[in-house]
């Protein structure tokens, strides 16, 4: 029990708000509207950058693997056991998604009046919102192919793969935020944030691993569950300790070691989920037939053409901000609009064509009715 204690301590140690104090005075946002100076450009580009890859990869995990298991998360959790509460909030989730790339598509039309940080922020939001979608369409995907004939649901597991890939997710971005940013980039807000971040990433391993390890049959992987969130632990210390040295004494020494920590915690982290994500800890996807696949291959898919066409948005803004005269990257920003309003109606058209009973959807024993031919 020492172990999870040390993990605790580590976590409230290393929590927003009790490692910094936040300098509003550092964090500010003033940009030219008409030439993006260098630094402004290579902020905006660094945020694109980390909001493709986050979709990308949640895209990876949830859509193309099309792993037929429901799926588990924070902000799901109001909407797994019912199917049309998960299917109103994707619907809601695809009103936010084309108001945020219309208000991208619109402030971006004038060369004069462009607001970086605005569109940094709507940048932000529509990657929230999509990596929200992506795990409702899977949810929601899963739900609708168990309740077709002969199928069966998915057997859990002692470990969420989703889960711990997620927080491994998290902990990789953070990371790389820090090994790609500047001194001047280092300011207290952004490493709240960083820290804020790598905490609960780390607070989700600790309870996953400590409830696989209480479940776990064999002694010896009871103790590879310690082990590994013990090695997570220790190189994050070294990572919290080398930002608390930089905060203190901002120069190029300390940013060296908060560098040189960034690789150990991605490398614990990746082998924690190597070894926890194998299949004997995983439990089994759903059995399925080949008209449920089919119906959950078309939510999956209709959701990644929207995935694609916010991933496009991002490297279309990037682009620009490193090249405000060229209309070319406007005109493909126009497009991701219009690609995204398409898909968008191809994935409502197919969740509203089926219709699952909200009991039907927590005990997966009843058939799916759809009013299209399958």
């Amino acid at each position: 029990m020492e172990m999870w204690t040390l993990c605790s301590n580590l976590l409230v140690d290393i929590g927003g708000g009790r490692v910094f104090e936040v300098d509003n005075a550092s964090v500010s946002h003033y940009q030219h509207p008409m030439v993006m100076p260098s630094d402004n450009a290579r902020g905006v580009a660094m945020t694109c950058d980390r909001c493709h890859s986050r979709m990308q990869s949640i895209a990876e995990l949830l859509l193309i693997s099309c792993d037929a298991r429901p799926v588990s998360s924070e902000d799901l959790s109001p909407f797994t056991k019912s199917y049309s509460r998960c299917r109103d909030e994707i619907l809601d989730i695809l009103r936010r998604l084309s108001n945020l790339m219309k208000d991208v598509a619109s402030q971006v039309t004038s060369v004069t009046s462009v607001h970086w940080h605005d569109i940094s922020t709507c940048i932000q939001d529509m990657c929230d919102f999509v990596v929200r979608l992506v795990e409702c369409c899977s949810h929601l995907a899963y739900l609708t192919a168990i309740d077709f004939p002969d199928c069966s649901p998915s057997q859990a597991g002692i470990i969420d793969r989703y889960k711990i890939c997620r927080a491994n997710l998290d902990i990789k971005i953070s990371c790389t935020r820090l090994k790609r940013s500047r001194l001047h980039d280092l300011h207290s807000q952004f490493l709240v944030d960083i820290c804020s971040n790598i905490s609960q990433a780390l607070s989700i391993m600790t309870d996953v691993c400590r409830t696989a390890g209480e479940n776990a049959s064999d002694s010896s992987d009871q103790e590879q569950f310690k082990l590994c969130v013990k090695s997570v632990t220790s190189s994050t210390s070294c990572l919290i300790a080398s930002i608390k040295c930089f905060k203190s004494h901002p120069n190029p020494r300390h940013l060296g070691r908060i560098v040189a920590f960034c690789d150990p915690v991605m490398t614990a982290s990746n082998a924690l989920v190597t070894f926890t994500t194998e299949d004997g800890f995983i439990g089994k996807p759903a059995h399925l037939t080949a008209d449920a696949k089919e119906s959950q291959k078309s939510i999956l898919g209709a959701c990644m053409s929207i995935v694609s066409a916010n991933v496009q948005t991002c490297r279309s803004v990037r682009d620009l901000a490193y090249d405000v005269m060229n209309a070319r990257h406007r005109e493909r920003i126009a497009l991701c609009t219009e690609s995204m309003d398409r898909a968008s109606s191809q994935l409502q058209d197919i969740i509203m064509s089926y219709s699952i009973d909200d009991a039907s959807s927590d005990t997966t024993s009843s058939t799916v009715s759809s009013t299209t031919s399958r």
